[in-house]
């Protein structure tokens, strides 16, 4: 070890204590330099070589990366999307089904396994071979017997795509499409596309309660291959829209609301000042906004 690095042990003891409660306005990066503390984090994080474990939310672990947006986040304020894991902790009971769409490191996957317990089942879709090793780890490491994985991309019919694959600091950008933001591709590599109808089908999937989608752009091309399941469950969705890279794939906001709603969803975004569900204001353009869709007449929170 180098005099300017840490001790993977050492970043197991100082990560922040994870926090569950909403945070108005949150975007990646935010509370990063609230305290002395989180910048005292901040400021060692780039001094880890190594990957390290942490404890995260009911009482699960986490591998965490060196230069992964993510893990810093975590590492530094132990949060990531806390509005939308606020939500989740109030919807998902034993035995629901949670599929998560662009599963990426595995937190949506590991939080809703705990939640949905071993009466319940989580589906996990991760086209990426680099993130998909670090899921199944993840999985392992919580023994969590209730995950199933599968390593392929969602369309609206199956096909082999090429994906493009960023650098580990910005995993979260992996697409089929072009990146949004002026990120540096990694690799290249191929995968195989398929409908989440005919993987519900393959899976044995008798009822689908929760779906989180996050596909940097794919997400209409998706739904359209999941409106089966839509028509059966009207699960609750939680999904990204962010129209600069829907375009990229010749889609767009507009075009997925429209067609939620007409399979009768309702649509609501995060209030920025409380970080609670309020009704979606419809507007021509998205940027990266976090939605949830529900069918039902009642709210579920």
């Amino acid at each position: 070890m180098s005099p300017l690095s840490l001790d993977a042990g050492l970043g197991t003891r100082l990560a922040a204590k994870p926090i569950l409660e909403p945070y108005p306005g949150w975007v990646l990066g935010s509370g990063q330099s609230a305290s002395p503390e989180t910048r005292f984090r901040r400021a060692i994080w780039r001094l880890f070589p190594k990957p390290f474990t942490v404890s995260w939310l009911d009482g699960l672990h986490l591998t965490l990366y060196p230069g992964n947006e993510t893990s810093r986040s975590i590492f530094v304020t132990g949060r990531y999307e806390p509005n939308e894991f606020c939500l989740l902790s109030k919807i998902l009971k034993p035995a629901m089904t949670f599929v998560d769409v662009g599963a990426n490191t595995g937190l949506y996957t590991l939080y809703a396994a705990r939640r949905v317990g071993a009466d319940g089942s989580v589906l996990a879709i991760e086209p990426s071979t680099r993130e998909m090793g670090v899921l199944k780890r993840n999985v392992e490491i919580n023994a969590l017997n209730n995950v199933r994985v599968r390593q392929v991309a969602l369309s609206d019919h199956a096909s082999e795509v090429e994906l493009l694959v960023a650098r580990v600091q910005n995993s979260g950008h992996n697409t089929l499409g072009a990146f949004g933001y002026n990120t540096p591709l990694d690799h290249r590599e191929k995968t195989r596309t398929e409908c989440l109808d005919a993987i519900v089908q393959a899976e044995g999937l008798s009822r689908v309660d929760v779906i989180k989608m996050d596909i940097e752009g794919a997400e209409l091309s998706a739904l359209h291959g999941a409106l089966n399941t839509l028509r059966r469950d009207h699960p609750l969705l939680l999904l990204e829209l962010a129209d600069r890279l829907l375009r990229h794939q010749n889609a767009s906001s507009a075009e997925l609301l429209s067609l939620l709603g007409q399979h009768g969803y309702r649509m609501y975004g995060f209030d920025p000042s409380t970080g609670l569900p309020a009704l979606l204001v419809w507007r021509d353009y998205f940027d990266s906004e976090n939605i949830v869709a529900i069918a039902e007449d009642s709210l579920p929170w």
